[in-house]
C-alpha cells in the first residue's frame, strides 16, 4: 500500500510526461519499478510521516509486510497533541481483516479492492505534466554496498492541484483559485532510489509545505523497502 502511494504520488505525478532526456529516462525506470513491484512474492517495509508546525512535531512511524498469506501494517504516533498518541495494527488474510488498537484483535470483512475509476486518465497525466519543473537522474551510485539509481524531481504543486481539480467531476469553465482559499502550497520535492539489481523502488523521500494565515506546515514522508522475496511471517490474530 505504502509502496503504491509513494510510487504514484511521489513519482508518476511528478515525472509523467516530462519530455527532457532525463525525464524520459525517469519514466522508463519507474515503469520498470512498477513491473518489478507487481512480481514481488513477499516484502517488508518501513518508514515515517512527519508533520512540523509552530515548533511542534508530530510523527507517524510505520512498518509492514506482505506475502502470499496476506498483508500486515503497523503504525504508531509520537508527539500527538494532548498526549493522544496511538498504535494500530491491521492484518488482512483472504476475505477477512483484523484490527488491533491495543485491546486485542477485532475481526471484520476485508475491504473490497477499490481499483481504478479512471479519474486519472492519460489526458489527466498530460495536463499535470506541464507543471514538472525539474527532473534529475543519477545512475550507478553505490549506497551501503548497493548499486542504485537516484531520481529527483520538483513540481509546481499549486499548479498541479488546480489542474487536477479542473478534471473529471468539476464542470468545464469553473475557476479554481487556491489563493481564494488562503492556502499556499510549496513545491513538492521527491528523491527516489531504485535498486539496479532488482529494479525495485528501494527508498523514497518526499517533502512539501502548506502555508495559511501566516502559519506553515511542513510534511515529510520517508519509505524504505526492507526486504524483497524473503520469508515473511505475518502475526496471528488468534494468539
Amino acid at each position: 500500500m505504502i509502496a503504491r502511494l509513494v510510487t504514484a504520488l511521489a513519482a508518476a505525478l511528478l515525472l509523467a510526461g516530462c519530455s527532457t532526456e532525463e525525464g524520459m529516462r525517469a519514466q522508463t525506470l519507474l515503469q520498470q519499478a512498477e513491473a518489478a513491484q507487481a512480481n514481488l512474492r513477499s516484502a517488508t517495509f518501513d518508514g515515517s510521516v512527519s508533520v512540523s508546525a509552530d515548533g511542534m512535531k508530530f510523527r507517524m512511524l510505520f512498518n509492514g509486510a506482505t506475502s502470499k498469506d496476506g498483508e500486515w501494517f503497523s503504525m504508531r504516533t509520537s508527539g500527538a497533541p494532548n498526549g493522544g498518541d496511538m498504535a494500530l495494527q491491521v492484518l488482512v488474510r483472504g476475505a477477512r481483516a483484523w484490527i488491533n488498537s491495543g485491546g486485542g484483535w477485532e475481526s471484520m470483512p476485508a475491504p473490497t479492492g477499490t481499483g481504478s475509476s479512471g479519474t486519472l486518465s492519460a489526458a489527466a497525466f498530460q495536463q499535470l505534466a506541464r507543471y514538472v519543473k525539474d527532473v534529475r537522474v543519477t545512475e550507478h551510485q553505490l549506497i551501503q554496498g548497493k548499486a542504485v539509481t537516484t531520481i529527483a524531481g520538483e513540481i509546481d504543486t499549486a499548479g498541479m492541484i488546480e489542474s487536477f481539480a479542473k478534471l473529471g467531476s468539476l464542470a468545464e469553465g469553473m475557476s479554481f483559485d487556491l489563493s481564494k482559499l488562503g492556502l499556499d502550497f510549496g513545491d513538492i520535492r521527491a528523491v527516489l532510489t531504485i535498486d539496479e539489481r532488482t529494479q525495485l523502488l528501494d527508498s523514497a523521500f518526499v517533502t512539501f509545505a502548506i502555508s495559511a494565515e501566516g502559519k506553515s506546515i511542513e510534511i515529510d514522508l520517508r519509505y524504505r523497502l526492507a526486504s524483497a522475496n524473503e520469508p515473511v511471517k505475518l502475526p496471528s490474530p488468534h494468539g
